[in-house]
């Protein structure tokens, strides 16, 4: 009987180890999957926002000279553009708690702590 305890304790062991082993492997492939999508998102992402800069900047070009043109003087023209985007720095600044700080926090919480199908039961 001593010896039928042992073997049963072993086996118990050798799948206690076993379901160790797959839970790592499984937390591993999860944290790669999550990486990877993260990565792969923030170079979309980086991409994305480079591309949008070069039109946003032609495009502040060309209103700057169109004012400068209509008002006779492109120096002016710029300042005026100058002064706009000034005025929108300070309102992204006053703002930037709730535009860009909250949300990017929520973002790392969901990827962090994903939510699966059986959470939403209890």
């Amino acid at each position: 009987m001593k010896q039928n305890i042992t073997i049963e304790l072993e086996e118990l062991r050798k799948e206690l180890e076993e379901y160790v082993k797959v839970r790592v492997d499984l937390t591993k492939l999860h944290i790669a999957g999550e990486l990877s999508r993260f990565f792969s998102n923030l170079m979309t992402k980086t991409v994305l926002l480079y591309l949008l800069f070069f039109v946003f900047m032609f495009f502040s070009l060309a209103a700057a000279f169109l004012l400068g043109k209509w008002m006779g003087s492109y120096a002016l023209g710029f300042a005026l553009m100058g002064g706009l985007f000034l005025l929108a720095a300070l309102v992204f600044w006053l703002l930037r708690k709730r535009i860009i700080e909250r949300p990017v926090v929520q973002h790392f919480i969901e990827l962090m702590f994903p939510k699966f199908d059986h959470d939403e039961e209890e």
